[in-house]
Order: structure tokens, then C-alpha cells, then sequence
């Protein structure tokens, strides 16, 4: 049997680590992948839930991810801590339809005035949660 690709074990892992943050109670807000153009790659992006719980969900996700599998598995370029996503989480949040949506990739989209060439959405806290009905 063939290994999987590099790109769905760090989709997989991604899980995993927002799955062992939640365990934890770090605060997390939202968690997604996002390619960007301009560097040419994905990024994963863990938002706190507030610009003053940035350093516990730091801490909190350093811990983590010195263990395995994360660090075989991801690069430092990979995994970013950044309150400066809110505005953009909150974004997606109103996006997505359905929870069906969550791992789903969105490409192109211009959502909450904001703009993402593509976008993978691991967990959005119940709260960005704005499911809309058909």
C-alpha cells in the first residue's frame, strides 16, 4: 500500500492538533489552511480567541507540537499563531452553509471583505458558526 501524500497526513495531523488543543482548553477560535500566491504554499493558521489569549494558545500549541507526530510532520513555516486572523476567521465563519463545509476547500473567495485564494477550515468555534438556511 502506497503512503499517503505529505499535503494528507498534514491535513490529517491538523486535525489531530486541534482535536489535542481543544482537549487542553487552549483557547482557539478557528483553525485553517490558507494558500497563498505570493509564497507559493500553505499555511495553517491557529487564531486565538482574543488578541490577549495569543500567548496562551502559542504555548499551548508549542507544547503539542514538540511531540510526534507533529514535529516529523510539519515545518516552522507551516503553522502560524496569529490573532491578526480574527477579523479573517470571522469572515469564514459567516461563509461557510453548513458543517458539512468544515475540510471542505473553498477557492476564490471574496467573503466579509475579505479575500482568499484558497482556504481549508479544520474548526471554527461555535460562536463564527453562521450557518445559513437553504
Amino acid at each position: 500500500m502506497a503512503d499517503r501524500t505529505l499535503v494528507e497526513r498534514k491535513f490529517e495531523t491538523s486535525r489531530q492538533l486541534v482535536r489535542q488543543l481543544q482537549s487542553a482548553g487552549a483557547p482557539l477560535l478557528a483553525a485553517y489552511w490558507e494558500w497563498s500566491q505570493e509564497k507559493d504554499r500553505w499555511a495553517f493558521y491557529l487564531v486565538p480567541t482574543s488578541t490577549n489569549t495569543e500567548s496562551e494558545l502559542v504555548r499551548a500549541a508549542s507544547e503539542i507540537m514538540i511531540t510526534q507526530p507533529y514535529h516529523t510532520v510539519f515545518s516552522l513555516a507551516d503553522v502560524f499563531v496569529d490573532a491578526s486572523q480574527i477579523e479573517r476567521a470571522r469572515a469564514i465563519g459567516a461563509y461557510l452553509r453548513s458543517a458539512e463545509d468544515l475540510g471542505r476547500q473553498f477557492d476564490t473567495t471574496f467573503t466579509g471583505g475579505q479575500y482568499f485564494e484558497s482556504v481549508i477550515v479544520i474548526f471554527m468555534a461555535p460562536e463564527l458558526q453562521a450557518y445559513h438556511a437553504a
